[in-house]
């Protein structure tokens, strides 16, 4: 093989490299799970206009409704009928200034048979918690025998069963993905969580409702899937509330800067996390092939089966975490395997 032959090959092999990375990458800022799959994005903004275009090509193959602008949550619910468990019309007007959780729900599904009585028992405490706070049912039930018989179990009211499409085109909106879900709205009908389930699990006494999002936030087993979809910084302690405290004081102003200079990057938004010692850090860490030390502080890319360390022997502190993350935006940290093990099987085969 001539050397030119050989520096062509190499010049290739680096550009399917870099065109997979860029696919990946792609795939997850769009949230991409499986294909065909057609997203369509409005090229001003860039804001996603809907990820279901695979599904809008086949329902109107002729492309009277394209691009396909989603109507907002507010909108579908203003134009949508409501009834209370006795079958009697609510106005949507009473509550559309209200704080509101939207339930999706169904009476065939056990975890949201389980569920139920729980968030019922709370509604109460939720309402004095958060002024003007309402609830509406989402149905997955089918038949509307088992949907009526399932909302007299709850105080809130329901899209009506005739809803079908609005139905379907909330969960779409929202993302939802399967059932139960419980996503918290402001009045204006921005999403304040989509993790409503699971917030009340590990808040079930309400004292952060509605739940608010943080831009540090305690690892825990709930954010398994934020590890799994988007790349996250872990400062890990050694779980003393003084050295968690610590941990947040230190991320807090980084996370906020980063937040504000990187919106819209959906799955590769930067998150940021504070550790203790407990058994999900303790998974992550073997996960990971992480040193049992403390302060460590390490940028997770699972997806991408990476990880980047700040060096060891620096002090832990805003300023060089700040750096830390401006080196990362920028590509100029080296990623390491995220288990160095299973990389150079792979480089064996």
């Amino acid at each position: 093989m001539t050397e030119t032959r050989k520096e062509e090959e190499e010049e290739e092999e680096e550009e399917v490299v870099v065109v997979v990375v860029v696919v990946v990458r792609l795939s997850r800022q769009y949230r991409v799970t499986s294909i065909p799959c057609l997203v369509l994005i409005d090229s001003r903004s860039g804001h996603v206009l809907t990820r279901a275009g695979r599904e809008k090509v086949t329902s109107d193959p002729e492309g009277h409704h394209f691009p396909w602008r989603p109507r907002s949550v507010g909108d579908i619910l203003a134009a949508s009928r409501l009834v209370d468990p006795q079958g009697q019309e609510v106005a949507y007007d009473a509550i559309r200034s209200a704080y509101k959780g939207l339930y999706f729900s169904a009476h065939w599904c056990p975890p949201c048979k389980a569920f139920t009585p729980q968030l019922v028992a709370a509604y109460e405490k939720m309402k004095k918690k958060q002024e003007n706070f309402h609830m509406i049912f989402i149905s997955s039930d089918r038949s509307e025998e088992s949907w009526r018989t399932y909302h007299k179990s709850m105080p809130w009211p329901s899209l009506a069963w005739e809803e079908k499409e609005a139905r379907k085109e909330l969960a779409g909106s929202l993302e939802v993905k399967g059932i139960p879900t419980l996503v918290v709205l402001d009045p204006d009908n921005t999403v304040i969580t989509a993790e409503g389930r699971s917030q009340f699990s590990d808040d079930p006494t309400l004292e952060r409702f509605p739940w608010r999002p943080q831009s540090v936030e305690v690892l825990g087993e709930r954010y398994t899937a934020r590890l799994q979809e988007s790349p996250c910084l872990v400062l890990f302690t050694d779980g003393d509330t003084t050295e968690l405290q610590f941990g947040r004081d230190v991320l807090l102003p980084v996370a906020e800067e980063y937040l504000l200079e990187h919106p819209h990057q959906g799955g590769l938004t930067l998150h940021f996390f504070v550790a203790g010692e407990d058994e999900a850090a303790d998974s992550v860490r073997d996960y990971a092939c992480l040193e049992d030390v403390v302060p460590l502080v390490a940028i997770l890319d699972l997806a991408e089966g990476s990880k980047f360390l700040l060096e060891e022997g620096v002090e832990v502190s805003t300023a060089t975490v700040h750096n830390f993350v401006t080196r990362y935006t920028n590509d100029k940290l080296q990623p390491l395997p995220i288990r160095p093990g299973a990389a150079e099987a792979t480089g064996a085969s």
